[in-house]
């Protein structure tokens, strides 16, 4: 699954329109890298442009995760060679020494991003067969709107009520944390 994924998104593009929240086209256009099933959504509002925000979020995950020592960046396969675009690998080194390996599906600055997580070139297991995470930006008077719209299933069939829980708690953890380093406010998160 996570092959396919990868393989089909390395050339795909998302269109969207300038300005504008991102539309349910493009979270169907999301659905289409995807077949897990979409679980979450999460809404943070942050200081600054979104020209700001982003590199914030997508390239230092180690100053709002406490289990992340490193965070590198492999763009060998790069829509854009040595260049962050769709197909750059963001390598999350966990302090025990575990790797997160997650190849960009989307890269659409100052708009979207979304990554998967390569299960084959990772060295940390998830509980989920599928992940992607889908992150839409929106310019909010002096600050930036980030949507956050979470895809999963798990691993095991039939576990997703106690795989659910843990997750949203992830998720929920981690976006108050990175309001916290990074001035913004956790406004919350909900069902799609």
């Amino acid at each position: 699954m996570f092959l396919r994924t990868c393989a089909v998104a390395a050339a795909v593009t998302l269109s969207l329109p300038a300005g504008s929240v991102v539309a349910q086209d493009a979270i169907d256009q999301t659905q289409a890298l995807t077949q897990a099933t979409y679980r979450r959504i999460v809404d943070v509002r942050f200081e600054g442009a979104p020209s700001e925000v982003i590199p914030n979020l997508l390239t230092r995950v180690d100053l709002f995760d406490p289990t992340i020592a490193e965070v590198r960046f492999d763009h060998s396969q790069s829509a854009t060679p040595g260049e962050m675009d769709v197909g750059s690998r963001r390598i999350c080194i966990f302090t025990d020494g575990r790797e997160l390996v997650e190849p960009l599906l989307v890269y659409d600055p100052p708009r979207a991003y979304a990554y998967t997580v390569d299960a084959d070139a990772s060295t940390m297991a998830l509980p989920v067969r599928e992940i992607v995470l889908f992150y839409e930006f929106q310019e909010d008077g002096d600050g930036t709107l980030v949507t956050i719209h979470a895809f999963y299933d798990p691993s095991i069939p039939g576990t997703s009520p106690v795989i659910e829980p843990v997750l949203t708690g992830t998720l929920r953890r981690t976006f108050q944390t990175a309001a916290q380093v990074f001035g913004g406010t956790y406004i919350g998160d909900r069902k799609p």
